[in-house]
């Protein structure tokens, strides 16, 4: 949280007006900020005393030298450590379903889970998070909420989207598995098709949308009734014409996969990055290597959903207890890590309250992968995943000007991520917390 020695300096540096009461006056527009401590992503290193300049919501000019140096107004961040904005690879806004019946998507109108979104999305940005890949909402719910955060109407982190799941009949994300016949006809948030037609129909429609991404269901998975994970959905032949078509528009394709067999046809027809691969093996994670396929490995979920919610799942055929699945999740974690292939940071938010992202850092640690790779993962590793590497995930000219400050070194205790004190967008104060 911002403390009060943050605004006694901000109160030096910024005339009275432009300061709210014990905080720092949120949407301000900076033009410079000096930095006593921030992380270089890629070096790996800690870079001290920098003076940024921001222009148009981009980073301009990294000069080093002394606060004293600066003419004019200015952010002063001393005794913060500063990071590049956080990037989720992969979360739901418009979903809350770690909230169980309370939150009964059958019941609820369309406009709901819209206003849902815009909830979670302060959340999630005020958490330390200025993007992510939404993948997969009801209704195309995703792709309104991204253009009410880009036209200013909603406070949220910048969206990339990937609308309604494309999934098989009966498959994983298809509402009509808790429905009789008759009601599934007509009530269905995601997109359903079989065969090669109706899979390019399914990304053509997308397409017109105005999706970013694809994202395609191609196993089972734990939350969708009548699907087993570790069950392949598409054929490699499927899966190649959701590819094919995609490109065809720009776009890259995400499969949500649990099982080894669904993770190889996936990987072998294209697609850009494999969700979850709960239960891959050694052969499989070859292929992605081979393949240069990222890995978004969701440990957040799974714990919260197996450990913390203790969810049932006796009929996913998995045939252990829930702590001996997340034993594996996270040995299999390890595994994907130190076969070397590209894991960007995702953590499925909505199965789990939003806002709380910033706790998986730490258990990707604790499945033995390393601080830095862990803040690489949500930061230049996620950046080049959506193909953003000019505009985010670094403290560098020309990119956007979007940074965290938290209190403490994130290499020596990672868990200072999980408590942001200020978040800035595209050189906008969206949040400081008062003491």
């Amino acid at each position: 949280m911002i403390l009060r020695g943050f605004f006694f300096s901000f109160l030096i540096s910024l005339p009275a007006p432009l300061l709210a009461k014990d905080t720092v006056a949120p949407h301000l527009h900076l033009e410079k900020v000096f930095v006593e401590t921030y992380l270089d992503v890629l070096s790996g290193e800690l870079k001290t005393n920098a003076i940024i300049e921001i222009t148009g919501g981009r980073i301009s000019a990294i000069k080093n030298g002394p606060k004293d140096a600066i003419e004019g107004d200015f952010l002063d961040l001393s005794g913060y450590t500063v990071l590049p904005g956080l990037i989720d690879a992969h979360t739901h806004l418009c979903d809350n379903s770690h909230l169980g019946a309370d939150f009964d998507h059958w019941s609820l109108p369309a406009a709901t889970f819209g206003i849902v979104g815009a909830l979670n999305a302060k959340k999630t940005l005020r958490a330390g998070f200025t993007t992510v890949r939404d993948v997969s909402s009801p209704f195309y719910c995703d792709v309104a909420l991204r253009d009410s955060i880009s036209r200013g109407w909603v406070e949220g982190p910048r969206m990339f989207v990937s609308g309604q799941m494309v999934t098989m009949t009966g498959g994983h994300g298809s509402w009509g598995n808790w429905m009789a016949p008759e009601h599934e006809i007509q009530t269905n948030a995601h997109a359903i098709a079989d065969g090669a037609d109706e899979v390019r129909k399914a990304v053509r429609t997308h397409v017109r949308n105005k999706v970013d991404l694809i994202k395609v269901a191609a196993t089972g998975g734990y939350g969708t009734h009548g699907t087993i994970p570790g069950a392949a959905s598409y054929s490699v032949e499927e899966l190649r014409v959701i590819v094919n078509e995609s490109r065809k528009h720009g776009l890259t394709v995400a499969a949500h996969a649990h099982g080894a067999d669904g993770i190889k046809n996936a990987v072998r027809a294209g697609v850009t990055s494999i969700e979850h691969a709960s239960m891959i093996d050694d052969e499989t994670i070859r292929l992605m290597r081979k393949n240069d396929t990222y890995a978004v490995l969701d440990l957040l979920s799974a714990r919260f959903d197996l450990i913390e919610r203790n969810q049932n799942y006796d009929d996913k055929n998995l045939g252990r207890t829930n702590n001996e699945e997340y034993d594996a999740i996270t040995m299999l974690f390890k595994k994907t890590y130190e076969a070397g292939v590209k894991i960007a940071f995702g953590t499925d938010a909505g199965v789990y309250p939003h806002g709380r992202n910033a706790e998986q850092f730490q258990l990707m640690i604790d499945a033995g992968m390393s601080s830095l790779d862990a803040i690489r993962s949500a930061t230049i590793i996620a950046a080049d995943l959506l193909n953003q590497q000019e505009n985010i995930g670094e403290i560098k000219v020309g990119k956007y000007a979007d940074f965290i400050a938290v209190r403490g070194n994130p290499l020596e205790d990672i868990r200072v991520l999980e408590d942001v004190d200020l978040v800035i967008k595209e050189g906008v104060v969206i949040s400081a917390q008062s003491e």
